[in-house]
């Protein structure tokens, strides 16, 4: 073989590497968004070698972390150790759990004992907002979020969603959003509390 064609397998052999590097690069996202450990027991979140494999360590309640890439809608890889660690992850919100507690006090002690009032006070409040993305956040990440056909409490629930799940805001009340599914073109209410933007 002649050191001519030699030198040119070596010089596309450099190229490719060097175009393999730069797509690399670019698959890595530049925004990256805090979650938080929140599990309905408070105890640590295991971290994990694959998916529902063996546990490597262990995340303590509220710990802030950041997603690397997400596996599935279960499962999410987090920087860990000095690697990497997979976590289920429906145990990360991106709100502090002490502030969505807090939040779910306060409504608490807000309530007025008067359903029509309180649904009086909802419709008053409303404001016209350009539609936009919610992600679903439960009280606790194992139920269920409901919609209601009346923002109250007592209204009759139209569907109900898990963590993580989106819709799509098309008015905001005081403590309520009227959203409606993409999937299914239901509208309804949900609490304030439940939305993660």
């Amino acid at each position: 073989m002649s050191k001519r064609v030699s030198s040119l397998i070596l010089a596309v052999i450099l190229a490719l590497t060097a175009l393999a590097s730069f797509a690399c690069a670019e698959s890595v996202p530049e925004e990256t968004t805090t979650y938080y450990v929140y599990t309905e027991n408070g105890k640590p979140l295991n971290v994990r070698d694959e998916p529902g494999g063996e546990i490597i360590g262990q995340l303590p309640y509220g710990e802030a972390v950041q997603i690397i890439s997400e596996v599935n809608e279960n499962w999410a890889i987090i920087p860990f150790r000095d690697a990497t660690g997979y976590v289920n992850r429906r145990f990360l919100i991106p709100i502090q759990p002490d502030v969505l507690v807090k939040a779910m006090q306060e409504e608490q002690e807000g309530y007025t004992g008067d359903p029509l009032a309180d649904i009086d006070n909802e419709f008053a409040s409303v404001v016209d907002v350009d539609d936009y993305k919610i992600s679903v956040r439960p009280a606790r990440v194992t139920s269920m979020v409901n919609m209601r056909w009346i923002p109250s409490e007592t209204g009759r629930v139209i569907a109900q969603y898990k963590a993580t799940e989106t819709l799509v805001v098309l008015k905001e009340l005081k403590n309520y959003l009227q959203v409606q599914d993409p999937d299914t073109g239901d509208v309804g209410y949900i609490h304030k509390k439940f939305a993660a933007r």
